[in-house]
């Protein structure tokens, strides 16, 4: 019998960019992370023009990656490289590799979907004054 998996906890850099911060404080309000290093940076010396491509995708794309998240970014970016490239190196397994890269840096529907954006219509809330 298969036993259900609780969802990844959301980063608390991606909750203060995306606002799941202030829609579900009680989450988050205790909570401490490491020093995440800074900003991403820029792609890896090394990397391929199809690799850089990829990197500046992600930077793009996914606003919470920091430079603690580098390694996995760049293993992200190998890959979404072969697969932009086509051919004979995408096969299943590749992409199946991808998807999990993906699902890692909170990239996937699914990952992603235990955080609600704040709408531009949101009120603010009338009884926050009453919380402190």
């Amino acid at each position: 019998m298969r036993q259900a998996m609780g969802r990844n906890r959301t980063p608390l850099e991606k909750a203060k960019l995306t606002g799941a911060d202030r829609k579900n404080p009680q989450r988050f309000r205790d909570r401490s992370e490491p020093d995440s290093g800074g900003p991403l940076g820029n792609a890896p010396k090394y990397f391929t023009a199809e690799q850089r491509k990829a990197w500046d995708m992600f930077k793009i794309e996914l606003e919470w990656l920091r430079s603690a998240d580098r390694a996995i970014v760049e293993l992200a970016c190998i890959t979404r490289a072969e697969i932009m490239a086509g051919g004979a190196n995408v096969t299943a397994a590749l992409l199946r590799e991808h998807r999990q890269q993906l699902s890692s840096l909170g990239a996937s529907p699914t990952s992603r979907s235990n955080v609600a954006l704040p709408g531009e219509a949101d009120e603010p809330d009338p009884f926050a004054r009453f919380d402190s």
